[in-house]
């Protein structure tokens, strides 16, 4: 049976965690989380895994990481750490998308990475005997490197919010749960920084398209109104069909399971009966001034991802 990676490209409090959850509720899908971030935040700091426990004492992390390695000592995590910065960073991009430019140091390193991350997804498939892990990394790079690992499908699901509601959102000071030895929150930006971010993290998602066919484009705002319909949609579109409603509990009211994710949206923590609404706060709160700069300096995307007119 074919091995998928349904990967979310887009930027961050776009919705990529309640999408993830959404998915992870269907049969064979596991929601792995943000898998990038398992080398620093996983293996050397210990954060804590959905489940509750640190990464490192968590049941199905050991058995994933036995199965892959032979243990936590049979990978490098700093080496990882290392790869990732001169693998694929935004300026490597040409390298990543056209193999003929790349030099034998280069592809070398290539090779590497992709060994240590094939060994890790075919571990996680078989730990949770899923045939498609959600990867919520969004980061683009890392999802184009995924296309080349052998024997695995990978979909793209290209998932953006608003702008001003993503701006908005990265004012708000939220606590880091899964930082248990300490106070910590999520890192905060002002709205130029946010603007900028939101383009070119939009803009870089956009490239999947070309390093994969099985690309799809998503907005936030249709999945949090809209939640039973989209899941059907990307069932069909993953080719997982008929897709399971049956933790929908009415319309817009879903029983979450507990879950093994690694990275993401504080909300990945919660697990009871959640009500699932679409988060537009922004639209009231949010300073008119900071919402018209926001706006004037993203509306060229706006307009192509269907936002009409000004807030």
């Amino acid at each position: 049976m074919t091995k998928k990676i349904v990967f979310i490209a887009g930027h961050m409090r776009g919705g990529s965690t309640l999408l993830s959850m959404l998915l992870g509720q269907q049969k064979g899908f596991f929601a792995a989380g943000e898998l990038n971030r398992i080398w620093d935040g996983g293996f050397t700091n210990n954060e804590l895994c959905t489940c509750g426990k640190p990464f490192k004492s968590c049941d199905f992390w050991n058995a994933v990481v036995e199965n892959a390695f032979g243990g936590w000592d049979g990978v490098d995590a700093q080496e990882m750490q290392d790869l990732s910065k001169i693998v694929y960073p935004a300026t490597k991009f040409p390298l990543l998308t056209v193999p003929s430019l790349r030099s034998t140091e280069y592809q070398e390193k290539v090779n590497r990475i992709l060994d240590i991350w094939e060994k890790l997804y075919l571990a996680i498939f078989k730990i949770s005997n899923s045939t498609v892990i959600v990867d919520s990394t969004k980061v683009s790079m890392y999802g184009i490197l995924l296309t080349q690992i052998p024997n695995i499908d990978l979909y793209a699901l290209h998932l953006n919010r608003h702008s001003c509601g993503v701006a908005y959102s990265k004012r708000k000071k939220r606590e880091l749960p899964e930082v248990h030895w300490r106070e910590e929150y999520m890192t905060t930006h002002s709205i130029v920084h946010s603007a900028y971010k939101w383009m070119m993290r939009n803009l870089s998602a956009s490239s999947l398209k070309f390093s994969t066919p099985r690309y799809l484009h998503l907005r936030y705002e249709t999945l949090a109104q809209r939640p039973k319909a989209t899941i059907s949609q990307l069932a069909e579109f993953i080719g997982e069909t008929p897709p399971d409603l049956s933790f929908f509990n009415g319309n817009d009211k879903i029983v979450i399971k507990e879950s093994h994710m690694f990275g993401g949206n504080p909300m990945r923590f919660q697990y009871h009966e959640k009500q699932i609404r679409l988060d537009d706060e922004w639209r009231i709160a949010m300073p008119l001034h900071q919402k018209a700069s926001t706006f004037f300096l993203t509306w060229p995307l706006l307009l192509a991802y269907g936002y009409r007119g000004f807030p």
